[in-house]
This record gives C-alpha cells, sequence and structure tokens, in this order.
C-alpha cells in the first residue's frame, strides 16, 4: 500500500437509523471523543439556532449552517488562528 495516498472517506448517505450501530457510536470511545471535538460543538450551535428560528425548511438551514461553520473553521485552521465563537448567528 502507498503510504502518500490518504485513507479514503466514506461519502454521506441519506440517514438511515437501522443502520446505525448504536453500541459501537455511544460505547466507542475514538468515536465519540471525534464527535465531541470536530462536530457537536456546530451541531448544538445550529440545532440551537433552528429552533430559535423556526425556518421553513430546517434541514437546509442546519445543512447551510453546517457548510458555513466548516468553512469558517477551515479558514481559521489555514490562518494559524485558534476557532472562537464568531461562528455564532444571532
Amino acid at each position: 500500500m502507498d503510504s502518500d495516498q490518504a485513507p479514503k472517506q466514506e461519502s454521506p448517505q441519506p440517514f438511515n437509523a437501522d443502520r446505525i450501530d448504536f453500541a459501537e457510536t455511544i460505547g466507542g470511545s475514538h468515536t465519540r471523543k471525534y464527535l465531541n471535538q470536530h462536530v457537536t460543538p456546530a451541531l448544538l450551535e445550529g440545532m440551537r439556532l433552528v429552533a430559535k428560528n423556526k425556518p421553513s425548511d430546517p434541514l437546509r438551514y442546519l445543512g447551510e449552517y453546517l457548510i458555513k461553520a466548516s468553512q469558517d473553521q477551515s479558514q481559521h485552521t489555514h490562518s494559524g488562528s485558534q476557532p472562537n465563537d464568531s461562528t455564532s448567528q444571532n
């Protein structure tokens, strides 16, 4: 195997609760730590904004928020600064 190749990332799939391994998701410490570090803060903030603003298409609103949060985080990472709470929308 070529060591220069990055691990292949799984492409997003439509939500299907039957495919989720809850035992691994809840009990998997590596998975939990990864999600808590990289996903949970933005997801919770996005969900808070959905609840506050009650958009007509909440999934699209949340998706667009998460895309913006990802872009903002990427810009912070590339500029060498640490992410802060500036991604919050009021």
